[in-house]
């Protein structure tokens, strides 16, 4: 179960360009809506919201407060950022019903490790950095861990059907799906030895044969 998040939000009545201003002062817009509920014209505090991204991601529950509203739970849906700078310009954020599963992608994490890549002998090559899983709101683990220790040939590989899910959690991503495998580490050419090196050919040059 992931940790569940609180955010304190307040009802924005600045919109259009005019929530550049918002900005400079440290404050972000967003909207919260979801089947049912909103959409709420709202903003926040930028730094306080930077900081639990951070530790959130967009696969944890937030808690939303809005004066006036009763609390909803939420995820980040939607950020959008600065072409440039990648600021965070906007937020989007979405209601979910408690009671209700959901579709939703998490982030894959590698963990362990192949003796092959430690010995420099092969590459990880991930296919996928994220599946699709079904479970209640309250349910969605920030990541799905893959262990990597498993690959200890050429031959094996990690497909979907191998993982698997946490509790109360259904993995809807194909089965056939790869996931990771190894590439081989091609080899380093032995450098040239003196004696071997040939002088290379000027333009117009003919090379002499011997008699």
């Amino acid at each position: 179960m992931s940790q569940e998040f609180e955010l304190k939000l307040e009802p924005r009545t600045i919109t259009g360009k005019k929530v550049n201003r918002l900005r400079k002062e440290g404050i972000l817009p967003a909207t919260v809506y979801g089947k049912g509920v909103g959409p709420y014209v709202v903003q926040m505090n930028a730094r306080e919201f930077t900081d639990l991204l951070k530790q959130a991601g967009r696969t944890s529950l937030i808690k939303l407060s809005i004066p006036g509203e009763k609390p909803q739970a939420a995820f980040v849906h939607v950020l959008q950022r600065h072409p440039v700078k990648q600021d965070i310009l906007h937020v989007d954020f979405h209601v979910v019903d408690l009671l209700i599963e959901m579709t939703v992608e998490v982030p894959i994490l590698l963990v362990g490790e192949s003796d092959l890549v430690k010995k420099n002998q092969a590459a990880l090559n991930q296919i996928l950095n994220t599946i699709e899983i079904q479970t209640l709101p309250s349910n969605v683990p920030s990541h799905i861990d893959v262990d990597i220790s498993v690959l200890d040939s050429f031959e094996k590989t990690i497909h979907i059907r191998d993982i698997t899910p946490p509790d109360k959690v259904t993995i809807t991503t194909p089965e056939d799906e790869l996931v990771v495998n190894l590439a081989q580490v091609r080899a380093e050419e032995e450098p040239t030895t003196e004696e071997e090196a040939v002088e290379p050919q000027r333009v117009g040059e003919e090379t002499k044969s011997d008699e």
